[in-house]
């Protein structure tokens, strides 16, 4: 429905930027746009879907999941899921019914690397960032299928220019009511 909804409204821009009219059908091209916003906002709370991305994060470290935690509490349309310093804890609670958007994991951790774990969790996750001290050549090598990568120390400005990007390259709508 977004991305419908994002075609048409890309559509009408061109037709309306190629008329000769344009200055005076703008004003009224505003209005539509924002009744076409209130239109989408009344079908999403009616339809009761979810306003954010889920997010769970991996990591033997309390620390990295502390800063990642911190992270998505920064960013409106992300939610945590859930958080874990034990990947075998990861995979007995992340059950086949759950969907995560964003998957970080750490790469060393006991008893299971993370690259070994995003093979068991990859069906449940829509993005698996990796979270490491790694170099990101290394971690490619190992498993080249994950969408992105955070070298350790994560920054802020890393971390939202990763999340923005993915939802960029995707063509996924941002799913909170105070961004329409």
């Amino acid at each position: 429905m977004a991305n419908l909804y994002h075609e048409i409204t890309c559509k009408l821009i061109y037709c309306l930027i190629s008329m000769p009219i344009t200055t005076v059908l703008l004003p009224f091209f505003c209005m539509a746009i924002g009744i076409e916003v209130y239109i989408v906002k009344l079908c999403t709370a009616y339809l009761n879907l979810p306003m954010y991305y889920s997010c769970a994060i991996v990591d033997d470290e309390q620390h990295a999941i502390d800063v990642l935690h911190d992270y998505i509490e920064d960013i409106r349309f992300l939610k945590l899921f859930s958080a874990f310093n034990n990947p075998f804890d990861a995979l007995k609670t992340i059950s086949a019914g759950d969907k995560i958007d964003f998957l970080f994991l750490d790469i060393d951790m006991d008893g299971m690397k993370g690259t070994e774990l995003s093979q068991h969790l990859r069906s449940k996750a829509r993005f698996v960032i990796y979270a490491s001290a790694h170099l990101e050549n290394e971690v490619r090598k190992i498993d080249s299928s994950f969408e992105c990568y955070l070298g350790k120390p994560i920054s802020m400005k890393r971390f939202a220019g990763t999340i923005d990007k993915l939802i960029r390259l995707n063509n996924l709508p941002i799913k909170n009511e105070n961004s329409l």
